[in-house]
């Protein structure tokens, strides 16, 4: 299947964005929900359930729904590596340097108590610590992928996002807070502050979208009408989040509709208009794939690059400390941090070229092949 190279372009803009709003530094007045009252998270989701639909469907008409559902699985294995790897990072950073990085004392504070216990639950993915909450949730949802093609082959796609839809709004009753509360006792579960029956929501619609593209078959049709409709909202949450940052003042904080860990529903609306427009724009980044192959590269090797930025910003926050002079050099230390996204990319994508090479060298084809 061919690649969507402005999806990977669209893939290394969000990872670089999350970069700067996993800092303390004040560039993340710029990186932080800047088109509404959405942030990075929502765009990975959608983007990641998007090309999973589009994989699994290509997979599921070629080669059957077994080989499809065959690949997701060990994808999902793949991942389950890197969060191997970045938990246990963080664990041996904090055992061995925790003096010479205090700002690990909050991220890893259950760990600090009973590191036996802690690493166990987080094996079992009901431990995860701020930063490492975003590979936990793309885990759980990528093995919801066969199980959603395999309802929609049964019921249709309509009753599957029907049934999604109904687990979003049975979250905005804070469902999820209430058997949450059951385990407050045990300090090592802690499954992170997204409400994974909200958030189930932009991955079913993403695989939803992702499947109509490699059928040809678009979702929705809207008027001219409607896009002007939608045109004048996504300007009026643009404006409205901008007079916010402005006052430093969150509204996805203060009020349900917009907030962001249980998905509200004016959350969902600003994103799903942003989105739209996105997707017709998207096209043209096509035109300059050229200038902007070094965002191309991070997307296409987002998952390593990903682990290995959030290492980074775990060292970076322990090295932090609130005093004077903090904001500065923070924002010297994500600068640097943000070259090293492009760097690590490269290094990936050479190290993929290098083992395709050398299986060519080493098939047993003759050369006229």
């Amino acid at each position: 299947m061919k690649r969507l190279i402005e999806l990977d372009i669209l893939r290394g803009v969000l990872l670089l964005m999350m970069v700067v709003n996993h800092s303390p530094s004040p560039l993340r007045r710029l990186t932080d929900q800047p088109l509404g009252f959405f942030s990075t998270a929502e765009g990975f989701v959608f983007v990641s359930a998007f090309l999973a639909g589009m994989l699994f469907q290509s997979r599921s008409d070629r080669l059957g729904f077994e080989a499809a559902r065959s690949a997701t699985v060990s994808r999902t294995l793949r991942i389950y590596r890197m969060h191997l790897f970045t938990v246990l990072f963080a664990f041996c950073l904090g055992g061995f340097f925790l003096a010479q990085l205090p700002g690990l004392h909050n991220i890893l504070d259950p760990f600090l108590k009973n590191p036996r216990t802690a690493t166990y639950a987080s094996l079992a993915l009901i431990f995860q610590p701020p930063l490492m909450d975003i590979l936990p949730m793309y885990i759980l949802f990528s093995l919801l992928t066969p199980l959603a093609f395999w309802a929609a082959r049964r019921w249709g796609w309509k009753n599957v996002f029907l049934g999604s839809v109904s687990l979003w709004l049975l979250s905005q009753f804070r469902v999820r807070d209430l058997l949450m509360s059951t385990a407050k006792d045990f300090h090592f579960v802690n499954l992170g502050p997204f409400d994974l029956l909200s958030w189930q929501l932009l991955w079913i619609g993403g695989l939803i979208f992702g499947r109509s593209l490699h059928e040809k078959k678009p979702v929705l049709r809207l008027t001219v009408w409607w896009e002007v409709l939608l045109l004048i909202l996504g300007i009026g949450f643009l404006v409205a989040r901008w007079i916010t940052i402005y006052i430093n003042v969150d509204p996805s904080k203060e009020f349900w509709f917009l907030e962001k860990w249980h998905l509200g529903p004016l959350r969902v609306l600003n994103f799903f208009v942003v989105a739209w427009f996105v997707s017709k724009l998207l096209p043209v980044a096509n035109r300059w794939a050229t200038t902007l192959r070094p965002l191309s590269l991070v997307g296409q090797n987002l998952l390593p690059v990903f682990a290995s930025q959030i290492c980074l910003s775990l060292i970076i926050l322990g090295l932090l400390d609130t005093g004077e002079g903090a904001a500065l050099l923070s924002t010297g230390l994500v600068l640097c941090q943000l070259a090293t996204v492009f760097l690590t990319a490269w290094f990936f994508d050479w190290r993929t070229r290098s083992r395709i090479n050398l299986r060519a060298a080493r098939s047993p084809l003759p050369a006229a092949f």
